[in-house]
């Protein structure tokens, strides 16, 4: 079960830095786009951006580019004391203030390190698949800079809520050592190293499993560089641990999950009509005058399953089962009900691949969480159809984890994202072993 331990973390120093922590802080390197990468690189030359997603250049090769360019920028921050090293273990309590759909919301949580679990134990759940090329492309990286950049967002349950009411505590008695505002945003970062309070989190997280909310790919890659790291002669251990946010799955103010919506390159009709009847043979379909009606319609069903939007160009149709079963029975596979139940499972395995015979395959699918965004594609011309979701529930999540199913990618989307910057586990790795590239 969950084994955790406090860090001397690597974290940015206020007086080496022009502009303001908020300057050198970014959001996770998967949800940056490239005009967002540009203006971040020119926000600040220390910014953490030049470690996560790093530039590629013609002429790059094996010992020059974007990932030994991290290692170097690295490197040199820490010799310039840009990045120093905090003298005690520590958690690191971090409190999000945030709004969404009108409400203001407040999540609490910290980062710590958590020993990564070994073959055959199930100490960390996973719910998502993950892909080849991001892995590859996090080994790259992490081989270069021997350390976690960012955390992995994960979801644990505490009935008692004493880890929830010491890390509270400490936002209560003491002042932030960082609080900056980032797109409307607050965040703010306490270094918790008192020892009575570091036991009461490390007792309260014994025999917990955790749920994975964001990085699945990152801790599979960590891992596997672990797995190397214990071939080598000298090895110390550290890369055992990562680095996690962990936040108390009960808590309301926690959790802010948005939808994904699914824009769909190729289909075998582009004919609405065809599609309409396809799909009639399993929903009751409702036409809708634009967009906005046909959210409006998926937002008042949104703790019902199985309930679709459809933009094909012109048409705009709300899907309502016919059925509850109707969907989950012509899904193939031994998969749990669970499972089924899932709007991203039988939307991927039932009604694009069953009903309408489309690809659902990686590269003909496009994710975005705007609907509006989803609805361009289609009238630009380069997809054939959008698809609109509602988003998956916290509980959904955990059920389908527990089973040890997974989910269709890009089911969930965990908002705010984690500032990427805040705080930095870096390895203690022996000068004289040498990570292979």
């Amino acid at each position: 079960m969950a084994e955790i331990r406090p860090f001397r973390g690597l974290v940015y120093n206020g007086g080496k830095i022009s502009g303001g922590y908020e300057s050198v802080m970014a959001p996770p390197y998967d949800v940056i786009p490239e005009a967002m990468r540009e203006e971040l690189y020119g926000q600040n030359e220390h910014n953490v951006i030049r470690l996560i997603l790093g530039k590629s250049f013609e002429g790059d090769d094996q010992q020059n580019n974007q990932y030994t360019r991290a290692r170097e920028f690295f490197n040199k921050w820490q010799d310039e004391k840009i990045l120093v090293k905090d003298d005690k273990e520590s958690f690191y309590v971090y409190q999000q203030e945030y709004g969404y759909r009108g409400r203001k919301y407040n999540r609490l949580g910290f980062f710590g390190l958590m020993k990564i679990e070994e073959e055959g134990e199930q100490t960390v759940l996973p719910h998502e698949h993950t892909l080849a090329k991001p892995k590859e492309d996090r080994m790259n990286l992490i081989k270069q800079v021997e350390s976690n950049l960012s955390p992995i967002f994960t979801l644990y349950e505490d009935a008692t809520r004493a880890v929830m009411e010491t890390i509270k505590k400490e936002t209560e008695s003491s002042r932030p050592v960082i609080d900056i505002e980032v797109d409307g945003e607050t965040h703010r970062l306490w270094r918790l190293s008192d020892e009575e309070s570091i036991k009461t989190i490390i007792s309260g997280m014994d025999g917990k499993k955790v749920f994975i909310a964001d990085g699945h790919h990152r801790y599979e890659v960590a891992r596997k560089y672990r797995d190397m790291r214990r071939q080598q002669d000298g090895y110390d251990g550290d890369a055992d641990f990562i680095m996690m946010y962990f936040t108390d799955l009960e808590d309301t103010d926690n959790l802010t999950i948005m939808a994904t919506h699914r824009a769909v390159k190729k289909m075998p009709t582009q004919d609405e009509n065809e599609i309409k009847d396809s799909l009639s043979g399993y929903f009751d379909i409702t036409e809708c005058r634009d967009l906005a009606e046909l959210m409006e319609k998926l937002d008042a069903e949104a703790y019902q399953i199985h309930r679709f939007g459809f933009f094909g160009g012109s048409k705009y149709l709300f899907m309502r089962p016919k059925s509850e079963s109707g969907l989950k029975d012509i899904i193939q596979g031994d998969r749990a009900e669970a499972w089924k139940e899932l709007d991203v499972s039988a939307f991927h395995a039932a009604v694009l691949e069953k009903i309408l015979n489309a690809d659902n395959i990686e590269g003909n699918i496009t994710y975005l969480r705007d609907p509006e965004e989803a609805e361009a594609l289609v009238k630009d011309g380069s997809h054939m159809a959008a698809f609109l979701l509602n988003p998956t529930r916290v509980k959904q999540l955990r059920d389908v984890a527990e089973l040890g199913e997974m989910m269709p990618q890009k089911s969930t989307y965990f908002y705010p994202k984690l500032l990427t910057g805040l705080v930095i586990n870096k390895f203690a790795v022996e000068k004289n072993a040498k990570v292979s590239s």
